[in-house]
């Protein structure tokens, strides 16, 4: 089993007299054995990361270490390493079969363990009927599919993944991440996934790495980035539908503070997970979850009367979009629950699930 260490990684790319900092000193710890997923909006520096340590892209500063060793020393001929990337890189004038059998052959494999090894992938992808055909006569979905075969068959150590399934249809990709994850625990391999989908990175992680403009925002298991999220950037991007922020202000009247909510132009009562931290904070932000936010059956003086603008059907859940002023928020509610639009409404919020952030960074 391989770990894998970025230390101090750099990129740039040369804009006329300025280098434009595309990666800016990435450090990364990948466990041996660990399915660790890089996440992030596109283009935020996933892929570069993974072109470095495939030694496809040279870094300006920093190194990959493969258990120590560079990659050279680790895998000289890249047979215990294998990456799918978006374009696929498959050989045109080859079957499916003979691209799978390509690799494989070029280490001198034996043919009964290569035929062993795609009888086993082919059954596992359900790729069968298409392992005669050439890749031009695949749609982009299989293509991808293939790709992946080919890197299964290889058995290697690391295993690199650049949106690998993100050409197939929403049924075919809960299919095929099951069978990537069994696959790599199978396979004990140390897997680096990278995928701008942050319900994917949920579902296959060991730990997630959150990532935009090439820094690292946080590190974490999908537990500690959903509901401890370390600053609003990555709050936003953790999640579905994404963290509600509500800009407040302190205001005192009387010897008493209550919590103004500046784009509702509304005051609540302080909540009680708050009232020892406000002293030093008289501006900043609640962030709270759709699912941390219920329509109380009346007022209170923590509730925020607001209307529905919009209902969004989801599974055995909805979210009702409500707002106020310029304040909108998001609200998780039973399915059988139905709301008119245009109706006030009472939003109160789990008290015990606020969180405050200040500079967009996460203070409890």
């Amino acid at each position: 089993m391989v770990n894998i260490s970025l230390n101090r990684i750099t990129l740039y790319e040369k804009k006329g007299q300025t280098n434009e900092v595309l990666l800016n000193d990435i450090s990364l710890e990948v466990k041996a054995g660990e399915f660790i997923t890089l996440t992030g909006p596109i283009n935020s520096g996933k892929s570069r990361i993974l072109r470095i340590v495939a030694g496809l892209t040279e870094p300006d500063s920093g190194n990959v270490l493969f258990n120590g060793k560079t990659l050279s020393e680790f895998s000289p001929k890249y047979e215990n390493l294998a990456m799918v990337f978006r374009s696929q890189a498959l050989y045109p004038h080859l079957t499916v079969r003979k691209n799978l059998e390509f690799g494989l052959k070029l280490a001198n494999i034996p043919k009964s363990t290569i035929n062993t090894r795609i009888a086993e992938i082919e059954d596992l992808l359900d790729i069968p009927k298409i392992m005669d055909l050439k890749p031009d006569a695949l749609p982009i979905s299989e293509r991808q599919l293939v790709a992946l075969a080919r890197a299964f068959v290889k058995h290697p150590q690391v295993l690199i993944l650049d949106e690998p399934i993100s050409e197939l249809d929403s049924q075919s990709k809960i299919k095929i991440q099951s069978i990537i994850k069994r696959f790599c625990i199978n396979l004990q391999a140390t897997v680096m996934y990278a995928t701008h989908n942050p319900s994917e990175a949920m579902t296959l992680s060991n730990r997630i790495v959150c990532i935009n403009k090439g820094i690292i925002l946080q590190v974490g298991t999908n537990y500690e980035l959903y509901n401890q999220p370390a600053n609003e950037s990555v709050a936003r991007f953790i999640g579905y539908p994404e963290m509600n922020f509500v800009e407040f202000e302190t205001i005192e009247e009387n010897g008493h503070i209550t919590l103004n909510f500046i784009n509702a132009n509304y005051s609540v009562e302080i909540p009680l997970k708050l009232k020892n931290v406000l002293k030093h904070y008289t501006k900043a932000k609640i962030g709270i979850r759709a699912e941390h936010l219920k329509i109380a059956a009346e007022e209170s003086p923590y509730t925020v009367p607001m209307i529905v603008e919009m209902q969004e059907y989801a599974g055995s859940q909805s979210i009702i979009y409500v707002s106020r002023e310029h304040q909108t928020l998001a609200v998780e509610v039973p399915m059988n629950k139905r709301y008119d639009l245009g109706e006030t409404v009472y939003v109160e919020p789990d008290q015990n699930e606020i969180h405050l952030f200040t500079k967009g960074k996460l203070v409890i």
